[in-house]
């Protein structure tokens, strides 16, 4: 009782709920000074646990619909004592001073026979769990939750224990605890950094690019799908160019974002069309659009932001977003002196390639298709990132010698191409739209469709030029896992269960979402109130029994082949422990009883079919067993 008591003591004052907690502890306090008791039955404690049940589940229901600051799980955790408050009382202030364990286990309810249990000591270690979630992180709830699991502990330790050793073992328990959730809270801090860190590396960075050129080994990219679009043709969506290259990394120079959109974004007297994407987002992202982006329509509550160079950032949007995007396919955006710039050691390949090609005094959109021929042509895509470590090495070895690479080195290798013959390019990074799923009518974007290709300047447009041989595609698929279809199954019907959540919000339609979670509520109480009648019914089947012994619970322990049984005790014949009656016949080789047994466990496990008649046999050939029996003991002495 004063464990109990010092429990609710401590989740007051941890969880700030000091009124509560004193109301709780004079109940409790008032029925140990009271001889005033309820007669309660087994079905009554019953109904109360399940009133507790009900309650839980609808509290849990309600703030699952309501908005709230906190979680509901949390907010139903920190109330665990006032949940389960009516079973303590019910306990304390009944005749029986215990809980059937019927009342917090259903499955108990179909035992015969009756067990119980104290539930003090479990009511204060919920006072406990409720206390953790505190206001504050401090040592205070760590201490005192040492010591009162300790009290607990101890109000129930064998009184053949040691007390010193006793002590110590706690002490060292402390002890390990305090160390593996320290341990605990480093290694969470460790994941978390490091997760952080792999996300921001995957999601395109609209100021730098790491290239792959000069990595060693193969490149593999993962199924999962990004995002769908609805489109009446397949092309490649950027989400970010680079004007300067040093190195491994590709630069933007103009680095700032606005949420103005740029005039290069206003319509042109181009044709208009259009796409949807349907996209789950888990932070900011940067959209993935397709060149000449005029108008973006269905992100109105959220925010966009800009840079010169085409990169479009989309942050304080729901999880999951649906838009439309209104296109020309040309992209209006002035050129700078960086579009232009060519590194000093990649001059020497640049001059052999041109002298292959020899497009000198060519137009611009004659010098683009021609490069991106010659690629396709003369050159292969391989997911090998070479041997090579040096980025300007392995890029030279790609152009002269080794001739097949993943698509930066046919990106990279184009810019510096087209820059050469004076034509502003650029290195964009984005998704290529191929994969077409004829069932949803909808283009499926993978991460392993992350692609890289060159933007130049073509007749006052920013237009793709894609090198990489067609086949990337094709080869990317063929290094798709076994069980993609089945993770795409669950992915398509995830997608579906956030479209239709999208549409619910996006048409504000609240009533519909708690109309939702209403009818689960609802479902939950109606197979709760399905099983309390099963439930009752079965308590109903159990009261007309006669006998609700052990003797009942295990029918057949009356049988009078024991007392055949009996006879070999203290002989030869004896019937060993765990030894079954069948094998202990076949051993002892006594013909005549297998009849006798035969009854027996007819009676012992087919009771229902096991007539008067039956019975009356049994006991009849057992007592003239035991007469011979007898009979022959006496003629042997």
């Amino acid at each position: 009782m004063i464990v109990c008591l010092l429990s609710i003591l401590a989740w007051g004052w941890l969880s700030e709920h000091w009124v509560i907690a004193c109301v709780i502890m004079i109940l409790i306090a008032v029925s140990s000074t009271t001889s005033w008791r309820w007669q309660l039955k087994v079905e009554q404690f019953y109904r109360i646990g399940d009133f507790v049940t009900v309650l839980f589940i609808g509290v849990l229901v309600f703030f699952s619909v309501t908005e709230s600051v906190q979680r509901p799980v949390f907010i139903v955790l920190e109330w665990l004592p006032i949940f389960f408050l009516p079973l303590l009382l019910a306990q304390h202030y009944s005749v029986q001073q215990l809980l059937p364990m019927g009342t917090l286990f259903y499955s108990k309810r179909k035992r015969e026979r009756l067990k119980t249990l104290d539930f003090t000591l479990p009511y204060a270690a919920i006072c406990w769990l409720a206390a953790g979630l505190v206001k504050e992180v401090s040592l205070n709830y760590f201490i005192l939750s040492i010591l009162g699991f300790s009290l607990m502990l101890w109000s129930e330790r064998s009184k053949n224990s040691p007390a010193l050793v006793w002590l110590m073992l706690i002490s060292l328990a402390a002890g390990l605890s305090y160390w593996g959730q320290q341990g605990v809270r480093q290694v969470h801090g460790v994941l978390t950094e490091q997760i952080i860190e792999w996300m921001v590396n995957w999601q395109t960075d609209p100021f730098k690019s790491m290239t792959s050129i000069g990595d060693i080994g193969e490149l593999k990219l993962s199924d999962k799908i990004e995002f769908r679009v609805k489109s009446d043709e397949a092309q490649l969506l950027m989400q970010a160019s680079y004007d300067r290259y040093l190195g491994a990394s590709w630069l933007a120079t103009l680095r700032v974002f606005n949420e103005q959109a740029p005039n290069y974004l206003a319509q042109t007297s181009s044709p208009i069309k259009s796409l949807e994407v349907f996209q789950s987002l888990k932070q900011s992202t940067l959209l993935a659009l397709p060149a000449g982006t005029t108008e973006i329509i269905g992100l109105e509550g959220a925010t966009l932001q800009y840079t010169p160079l085409g990169a479009v950032k989309l942050t304080e949007a729901p999880d999951f977003i649906s838009y439309q995007v209104n296109y020309t396919g040309l992209q209006i955006n002035p050129s700078h002196e960086f579009d232009l710039q060519i590194p000093k050691q990649h001059q020497p390949w640049i001059e052999t390639i041109k002298q292959a090609l020899k497009l000198e005094g060519q137009s611009p959109s004659a010098i683009a298709s021609a490069i991106e021929h010659y690629f396709h042509t003369q050159y292969y895509y391989s997911l090998f990132l070479g041997k090579e470590s040096d980025p300007d090495k392995a890029l030279q070895d790609f152009v002269l010698k080794r001739k097949a690479g993943h698509c930066e080195y046919f990106a990279v290798a184009s810019v510096f191409l087209l820059r050469s013959y004076g034509i502003p390019a650029r290195l964009a990074n984005g998704y290529a739209m191929q994969e077409y799923n004829t069932s949803q009518q909808l283009y499926i974007v993978r991460r392993r469709h992350a692609h890289a290709w060159a933007i130049a300047q073509i007749e006052g447009y920013w237009q793709a030029v894609d090198s990489t041989p067609a086949n990337w595609l094709a080869m990317e698929d063929q290094q798709a896992d076994e069980l993609q279809p089945l993770y795409d199954f669950f992915s398509h019907l995830y997608f579906i269960y956030k479209q239709w959540r999208y549409d619910l919000a996006m048409a504000e339609d609240e009533v519909g979402e708690q109309r939702l979670w209403m009818s689960i509520g609802l479902i939950l109480v109606l197979i709760l109130i399905w099983r309390l009648i099963i439930s009752r019914r079965d308590l109903i089947k159990l009261n007309k029994k006669k006998d609700s012994s052990y003797i009942a619970m295990y029918p057949g322990l009356d049988s009078e082949f024991f007392l055949i049984e009996k006879t070999f005790a203290k002989t030869e014949k004896a019937r060993l422990n765990n030894e079954s009656i069948r094998a202990w016949l076949e051993r002892i080789d006594v013909p005549e009883l297998k009849a006798i047994a035969q009854l027996h466990y007819r009676y012992r496990f087919d009771e229902p079919r096991f007539s008067g008649v039956d019975r009356a046999n049994l006991k009849q050939a057992v007592e003239v067993w035991l007469e011979k029996a007898e009979t022959k003991l006496v003629f042997k002495q």
